[in-house]
C-alpha cells in the first residue's frame, strides 16, 4: 500500500536560491578579477569556492525544475533524485578545486609573489558581506533539502574563507609577509574539505539507498511489531527518494483473525506520525 500525500521539499522556496545565486555569481566574478590583478591566491581560492557555490545553487534550481516533471513508465519515481546527483557532483567538484589550490599554495609559499594587500582587503570584505547575505536568504529553508543544506553550509564556509583572506590581507599590508596569502588559502581548503565530505557522504548514502541517518531501522521494526495484530516484521527496507521523502517496504506477518485493512491503516499512521515515512509498501503474510 503506497501513499503520496506531499510534494517533495526540493520544489519549494525558489526565491532564496535565485537571490543567493545572483549575489554569489556577481562577487565571484569580482574576486576573480581582483585576485588576478592583485596576485592573491587566497582571493582566487575564495572565488573558486564561490564558483562551486554558484554551481550548487544552479544545480539546485535545475533540480527544482526537473523534479516537477511527471513520472514516466521508466522513471516511476519521477526525477527527484536529480537533487542528490547534483549534491554529489558538487562535492566532487569541490575536491578537484581543493587539489589545485593546495598545489598552488605550496608552490607560492616557497616563491611568494608580491600581493596588493589593499585591493585584496576591500574585495574580501565585499565577499564576506555577500556570504552573510546569502546565508540569511538560505537559512529559513536549509533544513528542507540536501542541496539547500549544502548551499547554506558552503556560503557559511565562504564567510570563514573571507575572514581568512581579510586576516591575510591585514598581515601582508602591515608586515609585508606575503606567505600569509598561501596560509589563508590552505585554511579555506580545510573548510571546503570539511563541508564537502559531509555533502558527499550523505548523497552517496542516498544513492546507495542506505537507511536515512535520522531513522533507526530496528526502532521502526519494534514499533511496527507493537501494533495489534502484527506478529513479526522482516525484510525491512527504508531509503530516501529525495530530501524529505522517505520510503519503506517490508513483509509483515499478521494474525489471521485481524482485518488486513485495519492493520495497514494502523501501520501507515504510526510510520507517518512517528517517523515521517509517507511512502510505504507492505506484503502481508498470515500465520
Amino acid at each position: 500500500m503506497s501513499k503520496h500525500p506531499h510534494e517533495p521539499l526540493i520544489t519549494r522556496n525558489l526565491r532564496p536560491l535565485v537571490g543567493a545565486l545572483l549575489i554569489t555569481a556577481a562577487v565571484m566574478v569580482l574576486e576573480i578579477v581582483v585576485g588576478l590583478l592583485s596576485h592573491s591566491l587566497a582571493l582566487l581560492a575564495d572565488a573558486g569556492h564561490m564558483a562551486t557555490d554558484a554551481a550548487a545553487l544552479g544545480m539546485s534550481l535545475f533540480a527544482c525544475w526537473i523534479a516537477r516533471q511527471p513520472a514516466t513508465r521508466t522513471k516511476t519515481y519521477g526525477f527527484y533524485r536529480t537533487e542528490i546527483l547534483a549534491a554529489f557532483l558538487n562535492g566532487l567538484t569541490l575536491w578537484l578545486i581543493v587539489a589545485w589550490i593546495v598545489y598552488e599554495a605550496t608552490r607560492r609559499f616557497f616563491h611568494p609573489p608580491v600581493v596588493q594587500a589593499p585591493m585584496m582587503l576591500v574585495t574580501a570584505v565585499i565577499g564576506l558581506s555577500a556570504n552573510l547575505g546569502c546565508a540569511w536568504l538560505l537559512r529559513p529553508s536549509q533544513a528542507q533539502s540536501l542541496n539547500l543544506r549544502g548551499a547554506y553550509l558552503h556560503v557559511l564556509l565562504d564567510a570563514v574563507g573571507s575572514v581568512s583572506v581579510i586576516g591575510a590581507a591585514v598581515v601582508i599590508w602591515t608586515t609585508g609577509w606575503f606567505r600569509a596569502d598561501s596560509i589563508a588559502s590552505l585554511l579555506v581548503c580545510a573548510g571546503i574539505l570539511w563541508g564537502s565530505w559531509n555533502l558527499i557522504r550523505d548523497s552517496v548514502n542516498i544513492l546507495l539507498e542506505g537507511a536515512p541517518a535520522h531513522i533507526e531501522v530496528t526502532k521502526v521494526m519494534r514499533a511496527m511489531q507493537a501494533v495489534p495484530g502484527v506478529r513479526r516484521v522482516h525484510d525491512t527496507h527504508i531509503w530516501t527518494i529525495t530530501s524529505g521523502m522517505e520510503a519503506m517496504s517490508a513483509h509483515v506477518v499478521v494474525d489471521s483473525s485481524i482485518m488486513n485493512q485495519e492493520v495497514l491503516d494502523c501501520l501507515n499512521k504510526l510510520l507517518c506520525d512517528r517517523f515521517g515515512i509517507h511512502h510505504t509498501t507492505f506484503q502481508l503474510e498470515t500465520t
